[in-house]
C-alpha cells in the first residue's frame, strides 16, 4: 500500500527512507539517506518554518515550492556545482547506500542519479531557504532599497544574507540579477507587493512561473531516455519500463503555454527588425506602434517580468541587444546610443577641450556623466569609454586650464558662507552671491569618496567645517547645526541660512534621533552626545 506525502514529509526517520513518488518510470521506492542525519533534522526544523509561514499570512505549501524552484534552478547550474561541495559528497552517500539495499538503480547513469535523487539531497538547503523566506525581518533589504542601478541593489544585500545562512558566501556570485530566476522573481514580487499589494495568488510573490518550476522525475526521466534508454533490472535485464508510468493529465496548460511562446515570437521577430534598422532595443514604452505593433509596451512589459522569463527567451533578447533591460533606467540607454551615433559619425569625446564643439544636448549629458561618474555602475562607465570618455579624459576635464579659476572661487565662496552661516552642509541648488556654491561642493565631495583619500582640496575645506563631507546624509548634518544653534544659540558673527528648521522641527527631529539610535552611525551618536553635554554644560548665549 502507498502512503502519500507531501514532499516536506518524505523522511522515514525510523529506517531513514526517502519516500519517492509513485510511476516516475524508474523501479526505486525510496531512496536510503540514513547516512545523511542533515535530512531528517531539516523535516524537523519544516515544522517551524511553516508555522512561521502562517504566523506571515503565507500557506506553507507555496512557501516550500517557491523554495524548492529556487534551489532546484541552482542544482541546473554549472557555476553552482563549480562551487558547491556538500550536494556532491550527499549525493554519493545517497547513491551507494541505496544502491546496496535496491539493485533497481545500479548502472544508472549520473544524470538519472541526480535527477532521481535531487529532492532528497537539496531538502536541508529548501528548508533554509523557505526559513529565510518567511523571515520579515530581511525583507527590508528589499523592499528598502531606493537604488538607481538595480543590479546593485534589490536582491544583492538579500542574496548575501541569504548566502550567510547557507553556509555559501559565494552565492551572490551565481544568483545575479541580470539572470532570470526564481529567487528574481521572488524578490520583484516582494517589491511589487509592497508597493501594491495585491490579494491575487497568481501574481503575488508565492506564484512560481512555469519557466522557474524544475522538472519533475518522470518527465525528466522520459527526456534522458533519448540518449540512454534503459533501466538496469534486479534480474539484469536492461530496459526502460512504460508501465511504471502513471498516465497524468495534461490540462489546458499546454495550450496557454503555445499561444505564449507564438506571441514572444511574434514580438522577437517586430524586434529583430527594429534592430536592423536602428541597432539597439533601448525603445521607449510611450513610442509610436511598430507597423501595428506597440514594440515599446511590449518591451517594457518583458523588462517589468524579466524574472519570468525562461533561460531560451532571455538568450534570444540578448542576442539581439545585450542591454535590452540594463539595470539602470532605459533613456540612459537610449542618450548612449544617440551619444555612440554622434562619436561614431565625428569622432570620440574629447574631455581635455572642455567638451568643446559638441551639440548642446551631447555636451550637456556629458557634463551629467563627468559629474556623476563616480556613482555610475562599472558597466556604465564602459559604455562611456567607448565614447572616448575614459576615465584619463575624465581627469583632463577636470584640469582644464579655465576651469582652475572656479576652485578659487569655490574656496572663496565656501569661506565666506561659513564665516557666515557656520558651516558647509549646504543643499546642490544653494547659491551665494552668484556663485553656484551647493553643486560645487557636491562635486567635490563625490571626488573625495572616489579618490578614497582626502584630496588637497578637501583638507582646506576641513579646515572651513569638520563635517563638510560627512558619510551620513547632508539633511541630517544640517538638522545638527540647527539644533546646536537652538541649544546654545548663535555664535558671535553667525545668522541664520535661509530654509533652517524652526524649534519644533528641530526637536521633532531630536525625537527621531532617540527612536533610531541604534541606527546611527558612531560619529552621529558622538554629535548627539555633544549637544546633550553643551545642553548641560552651558546656557543659551543667543537668540534663536
Amino acid at each position: 500500500m502507498w502512503r502519500y506525502e507531501q514532499r516536506w514529509n518524505r523522511v522515514c526517520t525510523r529506517h531513514g527512507r526517502w519516500l519517492l513518488d509513485v510511476g516516475d518510470g524508474h523501479g526505486l521506492e525510496y531512496l536510503d539517506v540514513g547516512g545523511c542525519c542533515e535530512v531528517a533534522a531539516a523535516q524537523a526544523r519544516w515544522r517551524r518554518v511553516a508555522r512561521r509561514a502562517v504566523d506571515t499570512g503565507a500557506e506553507p505549501g507555496a512557501v516550500f515550492t517557491v523554495a524548492r524552484a529556487v534551489v532546484c534552478g541552482w542544482w541546473q547550474q554549472e557555476a553552482f556545482w563549480q562551487r558547491e561541495v556538500l550536494w556532491g559528497r550527499r549525493l554519493e552517500r545517497v547513491a551507494v547506500d541505496t544502491g546496496r539495499r535496491n539493485e533497481a538503480g545500479l548502472g544508472w547513469p549520473e544524470s538519472w542519479w541526480r535527477l532521481v535523487a535531487r529532492d532528497a539531497v537539496v531538502f536541508p538547503e529548501v528548508v533554509t531557504v523557505a526559513a529565510t523566506l518567511v523571515d520579515l525581518a530581511l525583507r527590508p533589504l528589499v523592499t528598502d532599497e531606493r537604488s538607481l542601478v538595480r543590479r546593485a541593489g534589490q536582491a544583492g544585500r538579500f542574496v548575501e544574507a541569504l548566502g550567510d545562512r547557507l553556509g555559501r558566501g559565494w552565492l551572490k556570485e551565481v544568483e545575479r540579477p541580470d539572470k532570470p530566476s526564481a529567487l528574481q522573481a521572488w524578490v520583484s514580487g516582494l517589491a511589487r507587493e509592497h508597493r501594491f499589494p495585491s490579494r491575487s495568488a497568481d501574481s503575488g510573490m508565492w506564484w512560481v512561473r512555469v519557466a522557474h518550476r524544475p522538472v519533475e522525475v518522470g518527465a525528466g526521466l522520459r527526456l534522458l531516455t533519448a540518449t540512454a534508454s534503459f533501466i538496469r533490472e534486479p534480474g539484469g535485464s536492461a530496459r526502460w519500463g512504460p508501465e511504471l508510468s502513471v498516465p497524468r493529465r495534461a490540462g489546458n496548460g499546454a495550450g496557454l503555454a503555445a499561444v505564449t511562446q507564438k506571441r514572444f515570437l511574434e514580438g522577437l521577430g517586430h524586434a529583430r527588425a527594429y534592430v536592423a534598422r536602428h541597432g539597439h532595443l533601448a525603445v521607449s514604452h510611450a513610442s509610436a506602434p511598430q507597423v501595428g505593433f506597440d514594440l515599446g509596451r511590449w518591451l517594457a512589459n518583458l523588462r517589468a517580468a524579466s524574472a519570468c522569463l525562461s533561460p531560451e527567451q532571455a538568450r534570444l533578447l540578448a542576442e539581439l541587444d545585450v542591454w535590452w533591460n540594463p539595470p539602470w533606467p532605459i533613456s540612459w540607454q537610449r542618450a548612449w546610443h544617440r551619444a555612440r551615433a554622434h562619436a561614431l559619425a565625428h569622432g570620440p569625446v574629447s574631455g581635455g577641450d572642455n567638451l568643446a564643439g559638441l551639440p548642446r544636448w551631447l555636451e550637456r549629458w556629458l557634463r551629467r556623466q563627468i559629474a556623476e561618474y563616480s556613482q555610475l555602475a562599472a558597466e556604465q562607465q564602459q559604455l562611456l569609454a567607448q565614447l572616448g570618455l575614459t576615465r584619463a579624459e575624465i581627469d583632463r576635464f577636470h584640469a582644464w586650464p579655465a576651469r582652475r579659476r572656479s576652485v578659487m572661487h569655490g574656496l572663496e565662496a565656501a569661506h565666506d558662507y561659513a564665516a557666515r552661516h557656520g558651516h558647509l552642509a549646504v543643499s546642490q541648488p544653494t547659491t551665494h552671491d552668484g556663485f553656484a556654491l551647493g553643486r560645487w561642493l557636491n562635486l567635490q565631495r563625490h571626488r573625495q569618496r572616489a579618490a578614497g583619500r582626502s584630496t588637497r582640496l578637501g583638507l582646506q575645506l576641513t579646515a572651513l567645517d569638520t563635517w563638510w563631507n560627512p558619510p551620513w546624509p547632508l539633511g541630517w548634518q544640517r538638522y545638527y547645526w540647527a539644533a546646536r544653534h537652538h541649544l546654545n544659540g548663535l555664535p558671535d558673527g553667525v545668522v541664520w541660512w535661509p530654509g533652517r528648521p524652526d524649534e519644533d522641527q528641530t526637536r521633532q527631529w531630536l525625537h527621531e534621533q532617540q527612536a533610531s539610535w541604534q541606527h546611527l552611525h558612531d560619529k552621529q551618536r558622538a554629535l548627539i552626545h555633544s549637544l546633550a553635554a553643551d545642553t548641560s554644560g552651558t546656557s543659551r548665549r543667543g537668540p534663536c
